[in-house]
């Protein structure tokens, strides 16, 4: 088996993406691999003029201030995992979400992508898209998707 030394995950912040990076956080401090966790913001499409001030900071200042609220973030979910990694890493990009993610994964020397999927189905996944099926078929390295199920979904059915 190949060894796993840095497990990249994927976070928005949606339950599936936490236990997504708890998942992971698990599996780092077990194989004593690197974490590195990734957060993608899509920019906007067209920007009116009157839009354009509600927009967050961009820039270096921008970067600076969303990579301190994700990195806040991540250490509040690793903290409640009770697993911790040796080494954890928090990077913020921007761009379409399963581009930067195969890109950080290629550059970054993933061994394993762990991401949490929204297990969209129908009409929304066919309109939204799914990030992790573009990662799963692009890949060139294992991807372990987390899916979080919904309550109804939970819920048992008497026969």
């Amino acid at each position: 088996m190949p060894a796993i030394n840095r497990i990249l995950v994927p976070v928005d912040f949606s339950p599936s993406a936490r236990a997504a990076l708890e998942y992971a956080a698990f599996l780092a401090a077990r194989f004593g691999a690197a974490l590195d966790v990734l957060h993608v913001s899509e920019p906007p499409g067209y920007v009116g003029p009157d839009t354009l001030a509600l927009l967050p900071v961009s820039g270096q200042a921008g970067r600076s201030q969303a990579r301190g609220d994700v990195s806040r973030e991540v250490e509040g979910i690793l903290a409640r995992a009770g697993a911790r990694p040796a080494h954890v890493s928090v990077r913020v990009e921007s761009g379409e979400p399963s581009d930067a993610i195969l890109h950080a994964s290629r550059d970054g020397g993933a061994d394993l992508i762990v991401m949490g999927t929204h297990g969209r189905t129908g009409l929304s996944r066919l309109l939204i898209g799914s990030v992790a099926e573009a990662v799963l078929r692009r890949s060139t390295c294992p991807v372990l998707t987390i899916r979080v199920p919904s309550k109804a979904s939970r819920e048992v059915v008497p026969l």
